[in-house]
């Protein structure tokens, strides 16, 4: 795998969610006033990264993937929890492989809850990273002085 960014995975998830349900509206960082309803809002936190051994880094991206459902009129409230549990096993189905440059990365300790009628669909990608070498400065000469005594 080429070098993967964070942007690059927050990218391919959404590009995931465009391919796997095309026609709902999927917004990033940020929801915008009078968003239509059903949509995504793709949400990236925390994000880790701890050094394993020399070059070789473990990186841990968490997503919180917000699903809005088409809102419920009188007495569809039933209906719309139904939905959305139908859309969070949709999504442990797809975004258990999401692609990226040069490969796959897999979803792990996925879970959902609801939460005010908003489906929070939770999903890491982790993945090992090796940083690029950066060259030892040259060594200087030295001239030598003086003597050795015997």
């Amino acid at each position: 795998m080429g070098a993967i960014t964070f942007n690059l995975v927050r990218d391919s998830v959404i590009a995931a969610l465009h391919l796997y349900f095309p026609g709902i509206d999927i917004y990033g960082e940020e929801i915008r006033q009078g968003f239509e309803e059903p949509c995504f809002f793709v949400k990236l936190f925390p994000v880790s990264q701890e050094q394993l051994l020399g070059r070789r880094y473990k990186r841990n991206h968490s997503f919180d993937i917000h699903y809005f459902p088409t809102e419920a009129g009188e007495g569809e409230e039933q209906r719309q929890n139904e939905d959305m549990h139908d859309m969070a096993e949709a999504l442990y189905d797809k975004m258990e492989m999401v692609p990226v440059t040069g490969g796959l990365i897999r979803g792990v300790k996925m879970r959902h809850e609801i939460v005010d009628g908003v489906l929070h669909f939770f999903v890491d990608y982790n993945f090992h990273v090796l940083r690029e070498a950066v060259p030892d400065p040259p060594m200087q000469t030295m001239e030598p002085e003086g003597f050795i005594r015997g």
